[in-house]
Protein backbone atom coordinates (compact mmCIF):
# COMPACT_ATOMS: atom_id res chain seq x y z
CA UNK A 1 0.00 0.00 0.00
CA UNK A 2 2.77 2.54 0.79
CA UNK A 3 3.67 4.88 3.23
CA UNK A 4 2.35 8.01 3.00
CA UNK A 5 3.24 11.83 4.15
CA UNK A 6 0.39 14.97 5.16
CA UNK A 7 0.38 18.34 5.31
CA UNK A 8 -1.80 19.48 8.31
CA UNK A 9 -3.20 22.99 9.09
CA UNK A 10 -3.52 23.77 12.81
CA UNK A 11 -4.29 19.67 13.19
CA UNK A 12 -6.33 19.55 10.57
CA UNK A 13 -4.68 17.43 7.77
CA UNK A 14 -5.42 19.34 4.17
CA UNK A 15 -3.72 17.18 1.70
CA UNK A 16 -1.71 13.63 1.27
CA UNK A 17 1.34 12.05 -1.13
CA UNK A 18 2.26 8.24 -1.17
CA UNK A 19 6.24 7.43 -1.13
CA UNK A 20 7.00 10.95 -1.71
CA UNK A 21 6.22 14.47 -0.94
CA UNK A 22 4.69 16.91 -3.44
CA UNK A 23 7.31 19.00 -5.32
CA UNK A 24 5.17 22.05 -4.46
CA UNK A 25 5.28 21.59 -0.39
CA UNK A 26 8.92 21.14 -0.92
CA UNK A 27 8.89 24.70 -2.04
CA UNK A 28 7.22 25.97 0.77
CA UNK A 29 9.63 24.92 3.36
CA UNK A 30 13.09 25.13 3.76
CA UNK A 31 15.84 23.12 6.03
CA UNK A 32 15.58 25.52 9.19
CA UNK A 33 11.95 24.88 8.99
CA UNK A 34 12.98 20.56 10.14
CA UNK A 35 11.80 19.64 13.33
CA UNK A 36 12.94 16.29 14.79
CA UNK A 37 10.85 14.61 17.94
CA UNK A 38 9.16 11.67 19.17
CA UNK A 39 5.34 11.05 20.37
CA UNK A 40 3.92 7.37 21.65
CA UNK A 41 4.19 5.01 19.13
CA UNK A 42 0.19 4.41 18.90
CA UNK A 43 0.13 7.85 16.59
CA UNK A 44 1.55 6.15 13.89
CA UNK A 45 1.55 2.35 14.29
CA UNK A 46 -0.46 -0.43 15.13
CA UNK A 47 1.63 -2.38 17.09
CA UNK A 48 5.26 -0.79 18.73
CA UNK A 49 8.08 -0.82 17.16
CA UNK A 50 11.24 0.15 19.61
CA UNK A 51 11.24 -1.06 22.67
CA UNK A 52 10.20 2.01 24.61
CA UNK A 53 6.78 3.64 24.14
CA UNK A 54 8.23 6.03 22.12
CA UNK A 55 9.21 7.01 18.33
CA UNK A 56 10.80 9.54 16.28
CA UNK A 57 8.92 12.15 14.33
CA UNK A 58 10.11 14.05 11.14
CA UNK A 59 8.13 17.12 10.21
CA UNK A 60 9.08 20.58 8.57
CA UNK A 61 6.86 23.27 10.76
CA UNK A 62 5.98 26.86 9.55
CA UNK A 63 3.34 29.20 11.45
CA UNK A 64 0.91 30.45 9.27
CA UNK A 65 1.99 34.39 9.47
CA UNK A 66 5.79 32.72 8.00
CA UNK A 67 3.55 30.90 5.69
CA UNK A 68 1.20 33.85 4.48
CA UNK A 69 4.62 36.12 3.75
CA UNK A 70 5.84 32.38 1.66
CA UNK A 71 2.96 32.50 -0.15
CA UNK A 72 2.39 36.18 -0.96
CA UNK A 73 6.15 36.70 -2.10
CA UNK A 74 5.33 33.95 -4.60
CA UNK A 75 2.13 35.69 -6.32
CA UNK A 76 -0.34 34.10 -3.61
CA UNK A 77 -1.83 37.39 -2.98
CA UNK A 78 -5.27 37.54 -0.66
CA UNK A 79 -6.74 39.93 -3.82
CA UNK A 80 -6.10 37.55 -6.31
CA UNK A 81 -7.10 34.18 -4.19
CA UNK A 82 -10.54 36.16 -3.66
CA UNK A 83 -11.20 37.33 -7.52
CA UNK A 84 -10.09 33.55 -8.79
CA UNK A 85 -12.72 31.94 -6.27
CA UNK A 86 -15.48 34.40 -7.83
CA UNK A 87 -14.34 33.79 -10.93
CA UNK A 88 -14.31 30.22 -11.29
CA UNK A 89 -16.98 29.61 -9.08
CA UNK A 90 -19.37 31.30 -11.63
CA UNK A 91 -18.17 29.43 -14.36
CA UNK A 92 -18.47 25.62 -12.43
CA UNK A 93 -22.16 27.26 -12.14
CA UNK A 94 -22.91 27.72 -15.43
CA UNK A 95 -20.80 24.62 -16.63
CA UNK A 96 -23.35 22.37 -14.16
CA UNK A 97 -26.44 24.17 -15.56
CA UNK A 98 -25.51 23.84 -18.79
CA UNK A 99 -24.59 20.32 -18.12
CA UNK A 100 -28.57 19.51 -16.28
CA UNK A 101 -29.59 21.29 -19.24
CA UNK A 102 -28.11 18.77 -21.54
CA UNK A 103 -28.92 15.71 -19.43
CA UNK A 104 -31.04 16.18 -16.64
CA UNK A 105 -30.58 14.02 -12.91
CA UNK A 106 -31.65 14.86 -10.26
CA UNK A 107 -28.00 14.37 -8.76
CA UNK A 108 -26.43 17.12 -10.87
CA UNK A 109 -29.57 19.19 -9.73
CA UNK A 110 -28.90 19.28 -6.01
CA UNK A 111 -24.87 19.86 -7.15
CA UNK A 112 -25.92 22.94 -9.17
CA UNK A 113 -27.70 24.12 -6.06
CA UNK A 114 -25.02 24.02 -3.27
CA UNK A 115 -22.51 25.27 -6.30
CA UNK A 116 -24.85 28.63 -6.51
CA UNK A 117 -25.23 28.72 -2.63
CA UNK A 118 -21.06 28.81 -2.57
CA UNK A 119 -20.78 31.21 -5.38
CA UNK A 120 -23.21 33.76 -3.73
CA UNK A 121 -21.84 33.62 -0.23
CA UNK A 122 -18.81 34.39 -1.73
CA UNK A 123 -15.27 34.06 -0.52
CA UNK A 124 -16.24 35.19 2.95
CA UNK A 125 -18.86 32.64 3.43
CA UNK A 126 -16.29 30.10 2.12
CA UNK A 127 -13.95 31.52 4.42
CA UNK A 128 -16.94 30.70 7.09
CA UNK A 129 -17.37 27.14 6.10
CA UNK A 130 -13.97 26.01 6.22
CA UNK A 131 -13.25 27.63 9.42
CA UNK A 132 -15.85 25.35 11.05
CA UNK A 133 -14.46 22.63 8.96
CA UNK A 134 -11.54 23.04 10.70
CA UNK A 135 -12.27 23.95 14.37
CA UNK A 136 -14.43 20.98 14.22
CA UNK A 137 -12.10 18.69 12.69
CA UNK A 138 -14.93 16.97 10.37
CA UNK A 139 -13.99 15.25 7.27
CA UNK A 140 -15.40 12.64 4.55
CA UNK A 141 -15.37 10.17 7.19
CA UNK A 142 -16.59 12.33 9.82
CA UNK A 143 -19.46 14.64 8.77
CA UNK A 144 -21.74 14.69 11.17
CA UNK A 145 -22.77 18.80 10.41
CA UNK A 146 -23.74 17.16 6.67
CA UNK A 147 -26.87 15.64 9.17
CA UNK A 148 -27.56 19.53 9.82
CA UNK A 149 -26.65 21.04 6.71
CA UNK A 150 -25.63 19.70 3.39
CA UNK A 151 -23.50 21.92 2.44
CA UNK A 152 -20.38 20.69 4.22
CA UNK A 153 -21.04 16.80 3.05
CA UNK A 154 -20.89 18.58 -0.64
CA UNK A 155 -17.34 20.65 0.25
CA UNK A 156 -16.37 17.37 1.44
CA UNK A 157 -16.96 14.74 -1.21
CA UNK A 158 -17.60 17.04 -4.58
CA UNK A 159 -15.64 16.11 -7.00
CA UNK A 160 -17.02 16.79 -10.50
CA UNK A 161 -15.23 16.42 -13.73
CA UNK A 162 -15.97 19.62 -15.41
CA UNK A 163 -14.88 22.05 -12.70
CA UNK A 164 -12.92 20.40 -9.13
CA UNK A 165 -13.42 21.45 -5.83
CA UNK A 166 -10.92 21.39 -3.19
CA UNK A 167 -12.82 21.75 0.11
CA UNK A 168 -14.96 24.01 -1.67
CA UNK A 169 -12.12 25.78 -2.95
CA UNK A 170 -11.66 26.10 -7.07
CA UNK A 171 -8.95 23.21 -7.94
CA UNK A 172 -6.40 25.72 -10.02
CA UNK A 173 -3.59 24.82 -7.62
CA UNK A 174 -3.46 24.45 -3.31
CA UNK A 175 -1.43 27.17 -3.60
CA UNK A 176 -4.57 29.09 -3.65
CA UNK A 177 -6.20 26.94 -1.15
CA UNK A 178 -3.83 27.29 1.45
CA UNK A 179 -3.29 30.84 1.04
CA UNK A 180 -6.85 31.44 1.64
CA UNK A 181 -7.43 28.91 4.63
CA UNK A 182 -4.56 30.58 6.44
CA UNK A 183 -6.78 33.56 6.98
CA UNK A 184 -9.20 31.14 9.40
CA UNK A 185 -6.32 30.02 11.80
CA UNK A 186 -4.39 32.12 14.30
CA UNK A 187 -0.93 33.75 12.72
CA UNK A 188 0.94 31.34 15.24
CA UNK A 189 -0.83 28.05 14.13
CA UNK A 190 1.32 25.49 12.15
CA UNK A 191 1.39 24.32 8.93
CA UNK A 192 3.26 20.37 9.25
CA UNK A 193 4.83 18.53 6.65
CA UNK A 194 4.82 14.89 8.56
CA UNK A 195 7.49 12.66 6.24
CA UNK A 196 7.44 10.29 9.35
CA UNK A 197 5.97 7.83 7.75
CA UNK A 198 8.40 7.86 4.66
CA UNK A 199 11.52 8.10 6.80
CA UNK A 200 10.20 4.78 8.37
CA UNK A 201 9.58 3.10 5.55
CA UNK A 202 12.96 4.21 4.03
CA UNK A 203 11.85 6.26 1.65
CA UNK A 204 14.26 9.02 3.18
CA UNK A 205 16.93 9.28 5.55
CA UNK A 206 16.18 10.74 8.94
CA UNK A 207 19.22 13.32 8.15
CA UNK A 208 17.86 13.77 4.57
CA UNK A 209 17.78 17.34 3.41
CA UNK A 210 14.42 16.14 2.01
CA UNK A 211 12.86 19.70 1.33
CA UNK A 212 15.65 21.27 -0.31
CA UNK A 213 16.60 18.19 -2.58
CA UNK A 214 12.69 17.89 -3.52
CA UNK A 215 12.78 21.31 -4.51
CA UNK A 216 15.25 21.40 -6.52
CA UNK A 217 13.84 20.07 -9.71
CA UNK A 218 10.70 22.40 -9.09
CA UNK A 219 12.74 25.44 -8.93
CA UNK A 220 14.63 24.49 -12.27
CA UNK A 221 11.76 23.99 -14.52
CA UNK A 222 9.09 26.31 -12.53
CA UNK A 223 10.06 30.39 -13.13
CA UNK A 224 7.18 30.50 -9.91
CA UNK A 225 10.07 29.59 -7.63
CA UNK A 226 13.27 30.42 -8.77
CA UNK A 227 14.84 32.64 -6.59
CA UNK A 228 14.07 36.76 -7.10
CA UNK A 229 17.17 38.76 -7.91
CA UNK A 230 17.64 41.87 -6.75
CA UNK A 231 19.81 44.50 -8.47
CA UNK A 232 20.60 47.81 -6.22
CA UNK A 233 22.88 50.89 -7.39
CA UNK A 234 25.68 49.77 -5.23
CA UNK A 235 27.53 46.74 -3.38
CA UNK A 236 26.51 48.78 0.28
CA UNK A 237 23.12 48.98 -0.94
CA UNK A 238 23.30 44.57 -1.56
CA UNK A 239 25.00 44.04 1.59
CA UNK A 240 23.19 46.05 3.65
CA UNK A 241 19.85 44.88 1.99
CA UNK A 242 20.73 41.02 2.71
CA UNK A 243 22.62 41.10 6.12
CA UNK A 244 19.21 42.92 7.05
CA UNK A 245 16.84 40.08 5.64
CA UNK A 246 18.51 37.50 6.86
CA UNK A 247 18.29 39.36 10.74
CA UNK A 248 14.31 40.65 9.90
CA UNK A 249 12.60 37.94 7.75
CA UNK A 250 15.14 34.79 8.05
CA UNK A 251 11.77 32.53 7.27
CA UNK A 252 11.69 34.06 3.43
CA UNK A 253 15.38 34.86 3.25
CA UNK A 254 16.29 31.77 0.51
CA UNK A 255 13.58 33.43 -1.78
CA UNK A 256 15.94 35.88 -2.96
CA UNK A 257 19.46 36.35 -4.04
CA UNK A 258 21.42 40.01 -4.57
CA UNK A 259 23.57 40.75 -7.19
CA UNK A 260 27.38 39.93 -6.22
CA UNK A 261 28.86 43.37 -7.53
CA UNK A 262 32.33 42.76 -5.82
CA UNK A 263 32.55 39.20 -8.04
CA UNK A 264 31.58 40.32 -11.31
CA UNK A 265 33.05 44.12 -10.44
CA UNK A 266 29.94 45.75 -11.75
CA UNK A 267 30.02 49.19 -11.64
CA UNK A 268 27.25 50.88 -9.31
CA UNK A 269 25.06 54.15 -9.52
CA UNK A 270 21.78 54.28 -11.08
CA UNK A 271 22.42 54.84 -14.37
CA UNK A 272 24.35 51.92 -14.56
CA UNK A 273 21.20 49.93 -13.10
CA UNK A 274 18.99 51.32 -15.41
CA UNK A 275 21.72 50.29 -18.36
CA UNK A 276 21.35 46.79 -16.46
CA UNK A 277 17.75 46.96 -16.52
CA UNK A 278 17.49 47.53 -20.33
CA UNK A 279 19.93 44.47 -21.13
CA UNK A 280 18.20 41.81 -19.14
CA UNK A 281 14.80 43.12 -20.81
CA UNK A 282 16.90 42.81 -24.47
CA UNK A 283 18.56 39.69 -23.93
CA UNK A 284 15.34 37.89 -22.29
CA UNK A 285 16.16 37.25 -18.94
CA UNK A 286 13.58 34.81 -17.16
CA UNK A 287 14.14 34.96 -13.60
CA UNK A 288 12.10 37.44 -11.54
CA UNK A 289 13.92 40.69 -11.12
CA UNK A 290 13.39 43.35 -8.62
CA UNK A 291 15.79 46.63 -9.66
CA UNK A 292 15.75 48.71 -6.76
CA UNK A 293 16.39 52.23 -6.92
CA UNK A 294 17.30 54.60 -4.17
CA UNK A 295 14.31 57.16 -3.91
CA UNK A 296 16.08 60.10 -5.30
CA UNK A 297 16.16 62.29 -7.40
CA UNK A 298 18.81 60.23 -10.03
CA UNK A 299 16.50 57.54 -8.93
CA UNK A 300 13.08 58.87 -9.54
CA UNK A 301 14.38 59.94 -12.97
CA UNK A 302 15.70 56.51 -13.91
CA UNK A 303 12.83 54.15 -12.93
CA UNK A 304 10.51 56.97 -14.84
CA UNK A 305 12.23 56.43 -17.78
CA UNK A 306 12.58 52.80 -17.59
CA UNK A 307 8.69 52.65 -17.11
CA UNK A 308 7.66 54.53 -20.35
CA UNK A 309 9.33 51.01 -21.52
CA UNK A 310 7.59 47.73 -21.61
CA UNK A 311 9.28 45.78 -19.75
CA UNK A 312 8.65 41.96 -18.87
CA UNK A 313 6.35 40.61 -16.59
CA UNK A 314 9.43 39.31 -14.65
CA UNK A 315 11.04 42.60 -13.90
CA UNK A 316 9.66 45.24 -11.76
CA UNK A 317 11.12 48.65 -11.14
CA UNK A 318 10.87 50.32 -7.94
CA UNK A 319 12.31 53.32 -6.28
CA UNK A 320 13.26 52.96 -1.85
CA UNK A 321 9.77 54.04 -0.91
CA UNK A 322 8.64 57.62 0.87
CA UNK A 323 10.23 57.43 4.83
CA UNK A 324 8.93 59.99 7.47
CA UNK A 325 12.39 61.25 8.61
CA UNK A 326 12.99 62.62 5.35
CA UNK A 327 9.67 64.50 5.57
CA UNK A 328 11.66 67.16 7.53
CA UNK A 329 15.55 66.75 7.49
CA UNK A 330 18.33 68.50 8.16
CA UNK A 331 20.36 69.80 4.68
CA UNK A 332 22.97 71.96 3.63
CA UNK A 333 24.16 73.87 0.30
CA UNK A 334 24.51 76.72 -1.45
CA UNK A 335 21.59 78.83 0.63
CA UNK A 336 22.61 77.15 4.18
CA UNK A 337 21.55 75.26 6.14
CA UNK A 338 17.87 74.15 6.21
CA UNK A 339 15.11 71.23 7.27
CA UNK A 340 13.49 70.07 4.21
CA UNK A 341 11.77 67.31 2.43
CA UNK A 342 14.38 65.09 0.94
CA UNK A 343 12.00 62.51 -0.09
CA UNK A 344 12.51 61.37 -3.84
CA UNK A 345 16.00 64.19 -3.51
CA UNK A 346 17.99 62.33 -1.68
CA UNK A 347 16.83 59.24 0.09
CA UNK A 348 19.77 56.61 -0.38
CA UNK A 349 19.81 53.17 1.92
CA UNK A 350 21.74 55.16 4.47
CA UNK A 351 18.07 56.68 5.29
CA UNK A 352 17.14 53.41 5.72
CA UNK A 353 19.06 52.47 8.73
CA UNK A 354 17.53 53.99 11.62
CA UNK A 355 17.31 56.50 13.85
CA UNK A 356 20.27 55.62 15.67
CA UNK A 357 22.82 55.15 12.84
CA UNK A 358 21.50 58.46 11.31
CA UNK A 359 22.10 60.27 15.04
CA UNK A 360 25.36 61.31 16.60
CA UNK A 361 26.77 61.32 19.98
CA UNK A 362 25.04 64.97 20.37
CA UNK A 363 22.13 63.99 18.45
CA UNK A 364 22.49 65.43 15.62
CA UNK A 365 21.32 64.05 12.12
CA UNK A 366 24.06 63.59 9.06
CA UNK A 367 22.81 66.18 7.29
CA UNK A 368 21.76 65.62 3.41
CA UNK A 369 24.30 67.66 1.21
CA UNK A 370 23.15 68.76 -2.24
CA UNK A 371 25.21 67.65 -5.45
CA UNK A 372 23.56 68.59 -9.11
CA UNK A 373 20.55 69.46 -10.54
CA UNK A 374 18.51 66.17 -12.55
CA UNK A 375 17.33 68.14 -15.42
CA UNK A 376 14.76 65.38 -15.92
CA UNK A 377 12.71 66.13 -12.97
CA UNK A 378 14.20 70.06 -12.02
CA UNK A 379 15.05 68.80 -8.83
CA UNK A 380 18.46 68.65 -7.31
CA UNK A 381 20.21 65.67 -6.12
CA UNK A 382 21.31 65.32 -2.51
CA UNK A 383 23.41 62.71 -0.75
CA UNK A 384 23.38 61.94 2.85
CA UNK A 385 26.52 62.80 4.42
CA UNK A 386 29.18 60.58 6.17
CA UNK A 387 28.41 57.68 4.31
CA UNK A 388 31.30 55.46 5.15
CA UNK A 389 30.36 56.40 9.04
CA UNK A 390 26.85 55.22 8.98
CA UNK A 391 27.55 51.98 7.38
CA UNK A 392 30.04 51.26 9.86
CA UNK A 393 28.17 51.73 12.69
CA UNK A 394 25.20 49.56 10.81
CA UNK A 395 27.90 46.45 11.08
CA UNK A 396 28.42 47.22 14.20
CA UNK A 397 24.26 46.95 14.97
CA UNK A 398 24.24 43.90 12.73
CA UNK A 399 26.73 42.35 14.50
CA UNK A 400 25.44 43.08 17.74
CA UNK A 401 21.91 41.64 16.74
CA UNK A 402 23.84 38.56 15.19
CA UNK A 403 26.09 37.75 18.57
CA UNK A 404 22.77 38.01 20.69
CA UNK A 405 20.63 36.09 18.54
CA UNK A 406 17.92 39.08 18.65
CA UNK A 407 16.67 42.38 17.53
CA UNK A 408 17.55 44.30 20.27
CA UNK A 409 15.01 46.74 21.40
CA UNK A 410 17.50 50.15 21.58
CA UNK A 411 18.07 49.39 17.86
CA UNK A 412 15.12 51.02 15.14
CA UNK A 413 14.75 48.67 12.47
CA UNK A 414 11.89 50.04 10.82
CA UNK A 415 13.47 51.90 7.79
CA UNK A 416 14.74 48.77 6.59
CA UNK A 417 11.41 46.32 7.60
CA UNK A 418 9.75 49.73 5.19
CA UNK A 419 11.56 48.98 2.04
CA UNK A 420 11.05 45.11 2.57
CA UNK A 421 7.61 45.45 2.59
CA UNK A 422 8.07 47.49 -0.88
CA UNK A 423 10.26 44.50 -1.90
CA UNK A 424 7.36 42.02 -1.20
CA UNK A 425 4.97 43.63 -2.85
CA UNK A 426 6.27 43.96 -6.02
CA UNK A 427 7.36 40.15 -5.68
CA UNK A 428 4.05 39.10 -4.91
CA UNK A 429 3.13 41.26 -8.86
CA UNK A 430 4.72 38.60 -10.63
CA UNK A 431 2.23 36.42 -10.97
CA UNK A 432 2.14 32.50 -10.28
CA UNK A 433 1.29 28.78 -12.00
CA UNK A 434 -2.57 27.85 -11.42
CA UNK A 435 -0.98 24.37 -11.40
CA UNK A 436 0.56 23.43 -8.72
Amino acid sequence: MGSYCTLTLNGYEIDQAQSYINKFWSCLFNEDDKRNGSVPWDVYYTKPITDNDQVPTYEYVASAETMKLRLEILGYTLDKVKSEYVKRLNNAVYMKRKSIEESWEPYKDKDEKHLRRLSIGGFEYWLHLIKYIFDSKINIYRNEQAEQDEIYRFILEYNDYDEDLYLGYPNIGIGYFLRGALEVVDPSAELILDITSLVDSGYYEADEGVCVSTAQAQIDSTLEFQKIIILTEGSSDSSILSKALKLLYPKVESYFSFLDFDSYKAEGGAAMLEKTVKSFAAAGINNKIIALFDYDAAGVAATARLKKRKLPDNIRVVTLPPIDIATNYPTKGPQGKTNENVNGRACSIEMYLGVDILTDASGQLAPVEWRSLEPQINTYQGEVSVKAELQKKFQQKTSITTRKGSIQPEHDWSGLRLVFESIFKASSTMGNSTTS
